[in-house]
């Protein structure tokens, strides 16, 4: 059995390792890029670990963490460092993040009442969520219109924007509530109101906790202690080391099924590869033009996924350049301004620069309009103007480093799963071949795993049954024995 994955991001890096791990199966894994990764970048320079992408992942969703287990990397599993400490700016203050606020909601109320982030007038809007009647039909509608009917604008602004915008680089006045929030159509179902959903959620969370002794959460953040992209090269050797094929600066110019059934791959270095199965994860993008030709409704619901431009700026300091230590792992900016959010790396994870430097990431989405765009020395220094005001630098930083993702960040906007919905309906014929990646079911480094891990399983058992059905022969005298499907493999790690 042989398996081609397109794409060398996280999502076809932990395809490939699903698949090695069954016997007789052959892995070729084609990258585009010159490196493996995707947006798992790390880099090591100056004293500083500096990630170019993602820098963590949420630990409640075990697929990331199980993963670095696997490649022998579980001791390196990391949380984040000191006291927790989060902030909203607005109103031209940082403000703490109040006591039991999720990304919308309060499961605390008192906290959420004398918070300074939101206007009196602003809370007693949101107030009217108690007594309104329930807002949503059948269709799926925008998180950002949704909220403002039920909370007003104040919640939208102050929470719900930067939370919620900040994970999927977009408007919540464009993201979709069944795709990306759909719990509040279910709080609202059962509950009416959204707040009395959520406190109630709370309360039950608080009893669960005092009847097993449990503290309070901490954060939910873990990452590795030499970065993200020792993931990606603990992936890369354990892969090789057991035979997996991995090819980078090599693209897949088409892909077409043989009358035989199997996958027939033209490369952009003159070669062809033939599969049984295969995985497509090379973006939403690349995945659309591979299946122009073989299953051309399926590209088109891809094409329509939207995507978005962000930059992620690292910003390197000495310790002396702030009139006190630095100590808050961050903030998201609730008011205009130039970023979406700050993370003080140094601050938040161990060894991520020496002990008299700080490293600051910037972020600015494509949702802050001409900003994002804007030629690299006038970002830089508009973001090194406006952190270092926030912060009261007093001196420059010495290190920057500027990472522009030019549209490659999905945007799950209303009518997301309709969409996906659409192509998986189209791929159907299709049994081998599969999609994954950030663009269909989760944009978290967790979620592209559990989907590449998932979506190699699936074709692989699909080509399994279909090279069963072919080669059974019954007769009229005994009915046949049906093969086993082969079960679910969890990865393989090989010792150095």
């Amino acid at each position: 059995m042989k398996l081609l994955v397109v794409g060398g991001g996280i999502a076809g890096l932990a395809a490939a390792w699903e698949a090695i791990a069954r016997p007789g199966t052959e892995v070729v894994l084609v990258e585009a890029d010159a490196r493996l990764g995707g947006k798992l970048q790390t880099e090591n320079t100056d004293g500083f670990l500096i990630e170019h992408g993602p820098d963590s992942f949420v630990s409640y969703r075990p697929a990331a963490a199980q993963l670095a287990r696997e490649v022998g990397l579980g001791d390196d599993l990391i949380g984040t460092s000191g006291t927790r400490q989060v902030y909203l700016r607005s109103r031209e203050r940082l403000r703490p993040i109040p006591a039991g606020m999720g990304m919308v909601l309060p499961t605390r109320l008192l906290p959420f009442a004398t918070t300074g982030i939101l206007s009196v007038a602003a809370k007693l809007r949101a107030g009217l969520d108690l007594i309104l009647p329930r807002q949503l039909g059948a269709d799926d509608v925008a998180i950002g219109a949704f909220l403002r009917r039920r909370l007003g604008g104040g919640i939208v602004t102050g929470f719900a924007d930067p939370m919620v915008g900040g994970i999927y680089g977009a408007s919540v006045d464009e993201l979709s509530l069944d795709a990306v929030l759909p719990s509040l159509r279910s709080d609202e179902a059962t509950h009416r109101s959204l707040i009395l959903a959520s406190l109630a959620s709370g309360r039950k969370a608080r009893a669960a906790r005092r009847a097993s002794g449990t503290r309070g959460p901490g954060s939910p953040f873990q990452t590795l202690r030499g970065g993200l992209g020792s993931l990606v090269d603990a992936l890369a050797t354990q892969l090789t080391a057991a035979g997996a094929d991995l090819r980078t600066g090599v693209s897949v110019l088409s892909l077409t099924r043989t009358e035989g059934g199997e996958a027939h791959a033209e490369l952009s270095d003159g070669t062809v590869i033939e599969a049984d199965a295969v995985v497509l994860a090379g973006g939403v993008r690349s995945s659309a033009e591979l299946l122009a030709e073989a299953v051309p409704s399926a590209a088109d619901a891809l094409a329509e996924v939207p995507l978005a431009t962000s930059n992620v700026i690292n910003l390197g300091y000495r310790a002396s350049a702030f009139p006190a230590p630095v100590t808050t792992h961050g903030w998201l900016e609730a008011q205009d301004a130039p970023i979406s959010g700050v993370t003080v790396s140094s601050a938040k994870w161990a060894g991520r620069a020496e002990g008299d430097q700080v490293l600051i990431r910037a972020f600015v989405p494509e949702r802050l309009g001409r900003i994002a765009t804007a030629e690299s020395d006038e970002l830089l220094a508009t973001v090194i103007a406006h952190v270092g005001t926030v912060l009261g630098a007093t001196q420059a930083p010495f290190l920057t480093r500027l990472t522009r993702w030019r549209s490659v960040m999905p945007k799950y906007t209303v009518g997301h799963l309709d969409r996906i919905a659409t192509a998986e309906a189209a791929l159907a014929a299709l049994p081998t071949w599969r999609i994954a990646g950030s663009a269909l079911r989760g944009v978290g480094v967790p979620d592209c795993i559990a989907d590449g891990r998932r979506q190699a399983a699936a074709t692989l058992d699909a080509a399994a049954n279909s090279e069963t059905s072919a080669t059974a022969t019954p007769s009229s005298e005994a009915t046949p024995t049906p093969q086993a499907t082969p079960a679910r493999a969890t990865g393989v790690r090989v010792d150095s």
